[in-house]
């Protein structure tokens, strides 16, 4: 464990002794919170579940091809996630994530996205909706922040001119504003400069979802908002309440 996040983790342990710390939302964000089920645990048949959202048994390292083109190019990445997106209205979507890369597929992923970034750290992915339905690529660049460096994990989800801004969310409830950048507890969607949803990866997980949204676009931040829940590289997040 980095020297900085056992720091992070030792004041939290502190400040929230008698109950289990939440992340700051935005208070522009009107959606209810949904606790996650599946995350921890094995992770064989692993299904994640939230609200009226799920997941068809999670798959690790490929086990079917791929031709998107995205996918075809990060082939040696050395984590790999594939599961169906069930979302409202029987919304359904394809998602495949990619993360740990090879040193030799960090430029081909700047290029692929167009970032001129020096992060060595990326999770990225692409989300298909259904036969002849649109595909979204994301990317989250250094998802697990940097020590106090504000603006270190931060994303997007697009699909043409479409964008979903993803950034993340470095406090919690109570927290004094001196631990507020210690690290990284979950990232929010923002859609047209609005917060529209947001992912807490502290414990089990909660995810919120503008529900005014169009089945669609839910579909899609739910799609990213699992895979952000299913990484396994997350640091700093497992914070139980001491009694």
């Amino acid at each position: 464990m980095k020297p900085t996040t056992l720091v992070a983790l030792l004041a939290l342990t502190s400040l929230f002794a008698c109950r289990t710390p939440e992340i700051t939302l935005d208070p522009s964000l009107t959606a209810e919170a949904m606790s996650v089920k599946g995350r921890n645990g094995l992770q064989i048949g692993q299904v994640i579940r939230y609200g009226e959202y799920t997941t068809d048994k999670v798959r690790r390292g490929w086990t079917k091809g791929y031709d998107v083109p995205f996918i075809v190019r990060f082939q040696g990445a050395k984590e790999k996630l594939s599961y169906t997106q069930f979302g409202p209205d029987n919304t359904r979507a394809e998602v495949a994530c990619i993360s740990k890369f090879k040193s030799t597929e960090i430029q081909l992923v700047r290029d692929f996205f167009g970032i001129p970034l020096d992060y060595q750290n990326f999770f990225a992915g692409t989300v298909s909706l259904g036969e002849g339905g649109s595909n979204w690529d994301f990317i989250i660049h250094n998802p697990n922040g940097d020590f106090l460096r504000e603006k270190a994990s931060a994303g997007f989800v697009k699909n043409g001119a479409r964008q979903i801004e993803i950034q993340a969310i470095r406090g919690l409830e109570g927290q004094p504003d001196w631990m507020k950048q210690l690290t990284v507890y979950g990232h929010e969607f923002r859609l047209g400069g609005k917060v529209v949803g947001a992912v807490s990866t502290v414990n089990k997980g909660k995810v919120w979802i503008d529900n005014t949204l169009d089945a669609e676009t839910r579909t899609i931040i739910a799609a990213v908002a699992t895979g952000l829940l299913l990484r396994t590289d997350v640091e700093g997040v497992d914070m139980q309440p001491l009694r």
